[in-house]
């Protein structure tokens, strides 16, 4: 599977000035990613290298510009380099989200996702919440979640939330996942955790389970 085949990858025709401007986007929101800053791989390029280029592009097109030219070599090298590291993060992106079967990779990370074709389920999705149970993993700051099954759901959608919740704006999304149990990795310990899942379907969400609490440890 290729970047291309999940993100709109079009950063090789934008403008020098509207790719600097999607760099620094895309720094803020992988660094505020659960899982890209914290996982991420020591040698994918991501938000400093991003950003870097982004302040190598403006530096070259300011030098363009005070020429009264359109381009220069070393703007167009400075593109280039960046597209380059843009494509090995957004294919980076793409294999963890399909080896650890997580869609979360591919979301609020700065790329715009391609619509898929929505697989059809001959079964309704349960109007039943789910039961989701959480417990401390082997690692510290892990825990382990797992819950019932939904024969009508394509995959389920995890939120998790900091601190005792105070509303539906204290949860956030962590995961999309095809399988029923998944693990929570890199939290602070000795902090309250809430977390919540629902099934997803054919044009419909299940409703959400009861939120459930763990002091991780």
């Amino acid at each position: 599977m290729y970047a291309a085949d999940r993100f709109l990858m079009n950063h090789a025709a934008m403008a020098p000035s509207q790719l600097a401007i999607w760099l620094n986007d895309a720094a803020t929101l992988q660094e505020a990613h659960s899982k890209i800053s914290t996982q991420i791989d020591h040698w994918v390029p991501w938000s400093p290298q991003f950003r870097s280029h982004r302040e190598r592009i403006e530096s070259e097109l300011q030098k363009a510009l005070a020429l009264n030219v359109r381009t220069t070599k070393e703007l167009q090298a400075a593109t280039s380099a960046a597209v380059d590291d843009v494509n090995i993060n957004a294919a980076y992106l793409v294999i963890r989200a399909k080896c650890e079967k997580d869609e979360a990779w591919l979301h609020n990370n700065g790329y715009i996702l391609k619509e898929r074709a929505k697989r059809v389920y001959d079964r309704p999705v349960s109007n039943s919440s789910l039961a989701l149970r959480a417990k401390n993993g082997p690692n510290d700051g892990q825990v382990i979640l797992n819950w019932d099954r939904d024969p009508g759901a394509g995959s389920y959608q995890l939120q998790i939330c900091k601190g005792h919740p105070q509303g539906e704006e204290s949860f956030a999304d962590y995961a999309y996942l095809t399988k029923v149990r998944t693990s929570a990795d890199s939290l602070d310990r000795a902090s309250w955790y809430y977390f919540r899942i629902r099934s997803v379907g054919n044009n419909e969400n299940g409703p959400w389970s009861e939120a459930v609490g763990i002091i991780v440890t």
